[in-house]
């Protein structure tokens, strides 16, 4: 009776130490993945010396940045400093982008 005892134990053991490994793997696959990059900000047809166009730009990022950020908040289930942190991101990230000239210009304009 011993003998079964044990050998019951041991396979009850090895059923609880297989037990969490299909937990982990439902979880990995839960996990959400990070959005694609969800928008492009064209550039190439403004003059970011001229105000009009400089505003443009501005509200081009703003809605990139909205729509990216928006994405993640939904995916990642972000506060909304983290959301104020990605979008402040996009914009920095944006302007990382611009050659010299553009971002003189643009910073010459108060942008």
């Amino acid at each position: 009776m011993g003998h079964f005892i044990a050998r019951l134990s041991t396979i009850a053991v090895l059923g609880l130490a297989a037990l969490p490994v299909p937990g982990l793997t439902q979880a990995a696959q839960a996990a959400p993945a990070k959005p694609p990059v969800l928008a492009t900000i064209p550039v190439g047809d403004l003059d970011l010396s001229r105000p009009d166009d400089a505003r443009r730009f501005k509200a081009r990022i703003e809605a990139a940045g909205e729509t990216v950020c928006d994405a993640r908040v939904r995916a990642e289930r972000l506060d909304r400093w983290s959301a104020r942190a990605c979008r402040l991101d996009i914009r920095d990230e944006v302007q990382s982008k611009l050659t010299r000239k553009q971002a003189r210009a643009l910073h010459a304009i108060g942008g």
